[in-house]
């Protein structure tokens, strides 16, 4: 079998267009529809209901989807080992922001690039709108994105956000409580605000800056609080779990997302070793 035929039927799948499934593979949609009429014809069964409008996968198409996901990850597992010249170029990836994550992606790194010598890699770290963005504008080829429930991508782990604040503060008798935040649309900023303004208390965000390093700096102060991931909450300031003082916050996920376009091998090589890398913290 013609193992571009379940490339394309994945992506249909996973797109639930052919036109997008052929943007994304760079190929034309004349060229989708004839794959997956080859697919259907090879196999017997009928995978999409197609309309003018859009397409259904079937029964039998979701049946056909962890087969073929496993096939793709053997042919591709296969090439990486006996085909290394085929993982050259470069891949731009995208992170989160959060220090203790650094590390961590590091050591995924350090491995990939020493496995993979022909791969250069640049790695841009900001925040999950903005890389969803870049994503969609093909300036990234991969990323993780941290947001507040999660949804598409590969989960990876769900992980606590907290309140912090410095070991001098204490909640305002009267008055609006001061948050500190990365510039920008941060997904922590807008849970925090959210949760805040159901449990009617009210706030101001009057300092933002550009690194997180900023905000812990002016938290320590005790300025003013501000929400990270757990794993960010240094020993030099205090977690607020106190729901009296402030209401709960949501969880996060962390998962895996490509560009709007077909990854390369080497990117599908480096999201694997990140994922293990992450799954096993």
């Amino acid at each position: 079998m013609d193992t571009s035929l379940l490339r394309s039927f994945l992506t249909v799948s996973d797109t639930q267009s052919f036109s997008a499934a052929a943007t994304r593979l760079n190929v034309t949609q004349s060229t989708v529809s004839h794959q997956i009429a080859r697919l259907e014809e090879h196999l017997g069964k009928q995978l999409f209901e197609r309309t003018t409008r859009n397409c259904r996968i079937t029964n039998e198409g979701r049946d056909l989807i962890p087969y073929a996901m496993r096939v793709l990850q053997s042919v591709e597992e296969m090439e990486e080992k006996f085909k290394p010249g085929l993982l050259s170029g470069s891949v731009v990836i995208g992170v989160p922001d959060d220090y203790y994550l650094f590390d961590i992606i590091a050591g995924a790194l350090r491995e990939f690039m020493i496995d993979k010598p022909g791969v250069s890699v640049e790695m841009k770290a900001g925040l999950g709108a903005n890389h969803i963005r870049d994503l969609r504008d093909r300036n990234l080829d991969v990323a993780l994105i941290r947001e507040v429930g999660g949804n598409g991508g590969d989960i990876l782990r769900h992980e606590r956000i907290v309140w912090i604040a410095g070991n001098n503060w204490t909640p305002p008798p009267n008055g609006a409580v001061i948050l500190a935040g990365v510039d920008g649309p941060c997904t922590y900023r807008k849970a925090a605000t959210a949760a805040l303004e159901e449990s009617g208390i009210p706030w101001k965000c009057n300092f933002t800056c550009t690194s997180l390093e900023g905000v812990l700096s002016v938290v320590r102060t005790g300025l003013a609080i501000s929400v990270v991931s757990v794993g960010d909450a240094a020993k030099d300031v205090r977690i607020i779990d106190d729901q009296t003082i402030l209401p709960p916050l949501p969880m996060t996920s962390l998962s895996i997302k490509y560009a709007e376009k077909e990854p390369s091998l080497a990117t599908k090589a480096l999201a694997r070793i990140m994922a293990d890398a992450l799954t096993k913290i």
